[in-house]
């Protein structure tokens, strides 16, 4: 197939059917002339490139049927095979990978045209020429893939997530009367709130962990309070740590504005981590409140500082009411907890 010449712009105005061979360049079409008789195609440069075959010179279609990935070549073949059949469509759509000489993968979309002759002395008709135009589909076939990834990600952290408002919902109505259910239930459920909203304004950059203190403390401190010290290195979250942490977070932070070291003007709260030979040191340090007891029961504060974070990060977990203040702390693999080693 001979290259189509350069048009220039100008020439459109007068001979509108010089947008063709511009209209196939800019959509980025691949053409190939098919010659049934031979059993050869021509292809023109961007399907020589897409196939990664000889263009304008004939080559035998089994070069080109060859270059289709082996898991669709045999449904490729039954739809041309059926095309090339008198009584049927003259065209078929098919969208397929092709693999080119150094194994790397291409998705095409392509349209196959068939012309037939008229037959003669009571033989049936006989596929003689075609046509076949190629578009390259990789782009869009990685996007549709990544959607896909995507919405299977977002299905497995909604499923998480109402698993935990469940947990939540029932450790709540357990540890308390009834008429504390509801205030309680949205203080905990603002929480997770605020962990989601984390989340989203920071996108692909992750939930670093001084982040997500800060936005915890913020409803209890407005954001800027001299009570309270926060340090530790940069340490970008994984997700299935943003929600367990997140909550201890409140709960602590609870608990200090009513009964603890935040509870005072003179009280001070340090929270601090350090990453110690692959392991993550997490504290929480009251001084300066009301003298810390221990609760005479365990209620939904101490299941969260305890058992759920203790689970869902295979962590060491201490939590002493010091007389001086409550004192917090939880030791596990960074691995657990971090997108990436930290340093």
């Amino acid at each position: 197939m001979p290259k189509s010449p350069e048009t220039p712009l100008t020439t459109f105005v007068a001979d509108p059917d010089a947008l063709l061979p511009l209209g196939v360049r800019v959509a980025g079409l691949g053409l190939g002339s098919v010659d049934y008789i031979n059993d050869t195609i021509v292809l023109d440069d961007r399907a020589g490139a897409l196939f990664d075959l000889p263009a304008h010179q004939p080559i035998f279609r089994r070069e080109l049927h060859d270059r289709i990935h082996p898991d669709e070549r045999p449904a490729v073949e039954a739809r041309v095979a059926a095309m090339l059949s008198p009584g049927q469509p003259d065209f078929i759509d098919v969208v397929h990978r092709v693999v080119t000489r150094d194994g790397s993968e291409r998705w095409l979309s392509a349209r196959k045209q068939v012309s037939f002759d008229g037959g003669s002395n009571g033989m049936p008709r006989r596929p003689v020429k075609g046509l076949v135009a190629i578009m390259d589909m990789t782009a869009h076939k990685t996007t549709e893939r990544q959607v896909n990834d995507l919405m299977q990600e977002m299905n497995h952290r909604l499923k998480n997530l109402l698993t935990v408002v469940q947990s939540i919902a029932r450790m709540t109505a357990r540890s308390g009367p009834i008429e504390e259910f509801l205030p309680r239930f949205n203080a905990r459920m603002a929480a997770l709130s605020h962990n989601q909203d984390l989340l989203v304004s920071r996108g692909a950059g992750g939930v670093a962990l001084d982040a997500l203190v800060k936005e915890q403390l913020e409803p209890f401190t407005g954001g800027t309070d001299c009570r309270v010290t926060i340090e530790g290195p940069a340490l970008p979250l994984k997700f299935e740590a943003i929600q367990p942490i997140g909550l201890a977070l409140h709960e602590l932070a609870t608990n200090a504005t009513k009964h603890g070291a935040l509870s005072t003007q003179g009280g001070c709260l340090e929270v601090a981590w350090r990453v110690t030979d692959g392991r993550l040191a997490l504290s929480w340090t009251e001084t300066g409140g009301p003298p810390v007891t221990a609760p005479a029961r365990k209620g939904f504060g101490s299941t969260v500082l305890q058992g759920m974070i203790g689970g869902a990060l295979e962590a060491e977990v201490d939590l002493d009411y010091r007389p001086e203040g409550l004192h917090w702390s939880v030791t596990c693999d960074i691995c657990r907890v971090c997108e990436a080693a930290a340093t």
